[in-house]
């Protein structure tokens, strides 16, 4: 495990801001209306209405005890943040529950409290993931599947908040359960948003006959680098070009009217890149990005290879 030693004042911050978070959304609006989600929060809940204790003391104890799994069956795979967050997030409701006793939701209606919940943990979930951090909970087991199955991670963490949700919906109801399915749902998304900064981009992939104009107009008016490939049409063997560029949603607009106005026969194909890192988006066009000289020269030896053309 990660020394806590290794952790920033930054990181530290981000995190215990991120689980505060998590606390107030599950405290003042999930946990009183009994919207159980998939998660720790999910099992804590289950086991509140089967066992009686406070809800601090179930939601450590559950978060302990995947963490000890994770630790026999992963390994030492989990850093030290994993364990600052388990901890703030007992703490953090445990003062809710001593401080700010609460007899039901906040609001009457059940949408506004999943709503509200939802996004504020959600928000929560995606601050301490963009510290480096991991909540813990439910994706411990989701590993521990992958490792021993053929399993893919996402699929295992799905499979373990549907068994979740089965014992919702045996608890608490069809209703319930109906409305912990839409708070997952919602959660990934507001998750991801939260992690590629709310700013999504898009990988565009154009092939033309026109190559040259529309590249001039991506590098000279929308100020996005490109990569170029020579190739001609399998079927009419005509030379084309294939340009291959990283723009943002507004710049997608500029550059689809472009290429109404220059090539209305342009085979285009857009793709969602969840993050990006590079020239134009890390670091400006004109600016060099820092090289690290090696410490040690390498031999080379030179190897010549024919250009090739691809074919579209």
């Amino acid at each position: 495990m990660e020394s806590l030693k290794n952790i920033n004042v930054r990181q530290l911050l981000l995190v215990a801001l991120g689980t505060f978070l998590m606390t107030t959304g599950l405290y003042f609006f999930i946990v009183p209306d009994e919207l159980a989600g998939g998660g720790t929060a999910g099992i804590t809940i289950v086991l509140d209405a089967l066992i009686g204790l406070p809800y601090s003391v179930i939601l450590f104890i559950v978060n302990m005890t995947l963490l000890a799994l994770g630790i026999i069956f992963v390994g030492k795979d989990f850093g030290g943040t994993t364990l600052v967050s388990i901890f703030l997030y007992s703490i953090f409701y445990g003062m809710y529950e001593r401080l700010i006793p609460i007899d039901g939701p906040v609001a009457e209606d059940s949408i506004v409290n999943l709503i509200l919940g939802i996004t504020i943990m959600a928000v929560g979930m995606g601050t301490v993931y963009n510290a480096g951090a991991s909540t813990g909970g439910t994706d411990i087991l989701g590993k521990i599947i992958n490792m021993y199955t053929p399993i893919p991670f996402a699929m295992s963490v799905m499979i373990v908040d549907l068994i979740v949700l089965m014992f919702v919906m045996l608890m608490f109801g069809i209703d319930r359960g109906l409305y912990a399915s839409i708070g997952i749902l919602l959660n990934s998304q507001i998750v991801d948003k939260i992690m590629s900064g709310g700013n999504v981009k898009f990988q565009v992939t154009i092939i033309s006959e026109h190559g040259s104009a529309i590249n001039d107009f991506i590098l000279n008016d929308l100020h996005r680098a490109t990569t170029i490939y020579n190739a001609k049409g399998g079927y009419t063997k005509t030379p084309r070009v294939v340009i291959i560029t990283v723009i943002n949603r507004s710049d997608m607009i500029a550059l689809k009217r472009h290429l109404h106005e220059v090539d209305t026969r342009a085979f285009l194909y857009i793709s969602t890149v969840s993050e990006v890192s590079g020239e134009g988006f890390t670091f400006n066009v004109k600016q060099k990005p820092i090289l690290k000289k090696p410490k040690k020269k390498i031999s080379t030896k030179t190897v010549s290879t024919d250009e090739s053309s691809a074919n579209s």
